[in-house]
């Protein structure tokens, strides 16, 4: 291997560096600088050296690094490539300016070893070449010794542009020069970048055994080589025909490896290797070294190649769209999720891993809205993503999730099985199987559903222990044996994985039903403070307030609720005027209170008429007839009885118990609510507090 050679210093994107600094939520590069003072333990912010940086005036790497370090991002992934800088100097070659050549020992070992750069760098203008006559022509500068006064490089400058825009308009139908293409050397020695991941490392390691009997194979740690060496300048300095760098992009459990090849001008994306199975096998790893090997021969073998799946930014916006669904079932988060698949789609119309997220984002937004109309959305994507790669397991996940929302539970089982059929390891296809046999248990009471969600998610466990999701479920599974200590102890656990509204959420609900009604409110008040308030965290809010007796607060909660709605065409706003109404009735407002349940039954007959919904309509229905003087009427009374007589073997949910508990107690049968009250206090002891229940028990 060549001796290293001197490097020169390196110029930064300012467009790469903004787009970095946004991504990592810095507003300024004042407060960039006074981030690298804090995480270098130094008094003075180096904002000179920032401004020089974001001036794109050639710096040292260990500048970039320094930067590069607190914005989270690979050093690299900041140079200007040498096809921009040609463009940059080309359209304003006063605005890229040359450092003076520096070696190892120049860097200072403080940190500030930049601050010597600023005297040579004044002595070291460009002298433009003469104007290009067409503008794909590559300009290049020779060093002149002395300096160029300012007024002939922006004299240069306006001719320059003048001369380019003539030639743009004089070639406007016609192309007199051949386009330059891209042309491969023949390449006999790769370097391969390895990165910092084990998964990173595990696969240039088998790539590297599988190409070493077609090239000599060098290896370097991407740590090892980012202070000194851009990708682009490797070749030379190590004396290799190409260089392959790989790049792990993660979000939380989701993660794709980028595959890209370097020339000294180029960079190249091979592959971007997706993959939904969490744990990484050698089987895995095998065949993603065999996928990036292929693109890697197609490469070489045609000028022209051009990676035909999703390109490095869509590749980057899918895990995040993952991401971001993944971190809490809130519609903030669908809604993001929504538009960086968008953005994928409007490049890459056709790919059925966009196509399939699309599918599962509408089918979560109906779940959350119960609104019926996403779910054309969901199917028309889902239909879309089959037509493209039916047996890919995304697309069928993305089938059982739509079938799961749409409370079809033994297809989606169905797809779940066939999932894992294809990717064992998958573990959000066992997560999707343990809610759908959870389900199961809840609509049949059969224990074999419920032993076949505990089994899916050990499976899921060991999968993916980092998951906040499985100790999630787990505590729902725990709360449906009515283990509600055991539940909120897990809830726990899931909490300090990540902080999501669905854990918030339900820690209240479960603080809710261990009858500590304070702690329920604190919860879903710790929910609307980190994530906003939201109709689910008034709706929440509205019905804690209401069993601490604040009525008044628990209409303005659910009016919030109703406001936040109001642009949806959501059957699921029914609970919200059953509410209150409750509320209106608690403080004698009877005219408010019977529009609110008359709404809530008008709302309710546009739901799937399941058990609960049927129970929540007899309720609205009873309080209505007892404002209007109907209710003591024999035929409304028997109607009553007789429809809930017919279903009280199925009910389940604690909320719809409860309101059954209520009927049956204004319909006399007192025995009858008394043993429900009994159920319902080793099931939700906070829901048996409903105030003045006494009152109604006789």
């Amino acid at each position: 291997m060549a001796t290293r050679k001197r490097v020169r210093g390196v110029i930064a994107s300012r467009n790469k560096l903004e787009v970095a600094m946004l991504n990592a939520g810095i507003r300024s590069q004042s407060e960039l600088a006074k981030l690298i003072a804090e995480k270098e333990n130094i008094n003075s912010p180096p904002r000179d050296l920032v401004n020089r940086t974001f001036r794109q005036t050639r710096v040292s790497h260990q500048t970039i690094t320094r930067i590069a370090t607190v914005l989270n991002v690979p050093p690299h992934s900041l140079f200007l490539t040498q096809d921009e800088l040609e463009s940059e100097e080309e359209l304003n070659p006063v605005t890229v300016t040359e450092g003076a050549i520096y070696n190892d020992k120049s860097e200072l070992a403080d940190n500030n070893a930049e601050e010597d750069l600023d005297a040579s760098e004044e002595n070291n203008a460009i002298i433009p070449s003469s104007p290009p006559t067409l503008r794909t022509a590559k300009v290049k500068y020779q060093r002149h010794a002395g300096t160029l006064r300012h007024t002939y490089i922006v004299a240069f400058f306006i001719v320059s542009a003048a001369l380019i825009s003539l030639t743009l308009l004089w070639n406007t139908n016609e192309n007199t020069v051949d386009s330059i293409s891209r042309s491969i050397p023949n390449v006999q020695s790769l370097m391969i970048i390895k990165g910092n991941s084990e998964l990173e490392k595990e696969v240039a390691r088998h790539l590297a055994k599988r190409l070493k009997k077609d090239f000599t194979i060098s290896s370097v740690s991407i740590s090892d080589i980012a202070a000194n060496d851009s990708p682009y300048s490797l070749i030379e300095n190590y004396n290799v025909d190409l260089v392959i760098s790989l790049e792990l992009v993660e979000k939380g459990i989701f993660k794709a490896l980028l595959g890209f090849a370097y020339t000294t001008a180029n960079k190249t994306l091979l592959a971007s290797l997706i993959d939904s199975e969490t744990i990484v096998t050698e089987k895995t790893i095998d065949k993603s070294s065999a996928k990036l090997e292929s693109a890697l021969k197609q490469y070489l073998a045609g000028p022209e190649y051009s990676y035909k799946g999703l390109d490095e930014t869509n590749a980057k916006n899918y895990v995040s769209s993952q991401a971001l669904l993944h971190k809490g079932l809130n519609e903030g988060n669908v809604n993001a999720a929504l538009e960086k698949t968008h953005l994928i789609l409007a490049a890459a119309p056709t790919n059925p891993l966009a196509l399939a997220q699309l599918c599962n984002l509408y089918a979560q937004k109906m779940y959350l809205t119960a609104d019926d109309n996403y779910l054309v959305h969901a199917t028309d994507a889902c239909n879309r993503a089959s037509e493209q790669a039916k047996d890919k397991p995304e697309v069928l996940f993305s089938l059982a999730q739509k079938s799961r929302r749409e409370s079809d539970i033994d297809v989606a089982i169905g797809y779940y099985l066939e999932v894992l059929k294809v990717s064992p390891n998958y573990s959000s296809a066992y997560v999707g199987l343990t809610e759908s046999y959870l389900k199961k248990f809840l609509m049949t009471k059969n224990s074999e559903a419920m032993s076949l969600a505990k089994e899916s998610i050990v499976k899921a466990s060991r999968l993916a222990p980092n998951d906040w999701m499985i100790p999630f479920i787990e505590a729902r599974l725990h709360y449906y044996e009515g283990n509600a200590s055991l539940a909120l102890k897990k809830f726990e656990e899931s909490k300090e994985i990540e902080v999501t509204q669905n854990v918030l959420g339900n820690l209240g609900s479960i603080y809710f039903c261990n009858g500590n009604i304070e702690a329920a409110f604190q919860n879903y008040k710790a929910m609307e403070h980190e994530f906003g308030a939201s109709n689910i965290s008034d709706h929440l809010l509205a019905t804690a307030s209401f069993y601490m007796q604040k009525y008044d607060d628990a209409i303005g909660y659910n009016l919030k609720s109703l406001d936040a709605m109001a642009d949806t065409n959501s059957n699921g706003l029914y609970p919200i005027w059953i509410n209150l109404g409750d509320s209106y009735l608690a403080k004698n407002m009877k005219q408010e209170a019977m529009e609110a349940y008359e709404n809530a039954v008008k709302i309710s007959q546009r739901s799937d008429q399941n058990t609960t919904v049927m129970v929540d309509q007899l309720y609205a229905y009873l309080h209505i007839s007892r404002m209007n003087r109907t209710f003591e009427t024999g035929s409304v009374k028997a109607g009553i009885r007789e429809e809930l007589s017919s279903i009280e073997s199925q009910i389940s949910d604690p909320g719809a118990k409860f309101r059954s508990m209520v009927i049956w107690a204004y319909l006399g049968d007192k025995e009858k609510a008394r043993n429900i009250q009994k159920v319902l206090t080793s099931q939700c002891k906070g829901l048996a507090k409903y105030p003045g229940v006494e009152d109604i028990l006789g």
